[in-house]
């Protein structure tokens, strides 16, 4: 019914390594506004990895409970 895909947590994972990454490099150079700018694109790449998920978690629920 709900399979979450393991690569999905591996994209999720690298996603925040990656993002890590270039946070505390702009962090050290002095670009504290693109090291925010680089976080919240990371953020908004896994919400939308992540929101279709939810979206079936709730269809799921939704049908379980037999609420239209």
């Amino acid at each position: 019914m709900l399979g979450v895909d393991v690569s999905l947590i591996f994209k999720l994972a690298a996603l925040a390594i990656i993002i890590t990454i270039f946070y505390s490099f702009l962090k050290q150079a002095g670009r504290d506004e693109y090291a925010y700018m680089t976080m919240l694109a990371g953020l908004a790449i896994a919400l939308l990895w992540v929101i279709p998920l939810i979206m079936d978690l709730f269809r799921a629920v939704r049908s379980v409970f037999q609420l239209y």
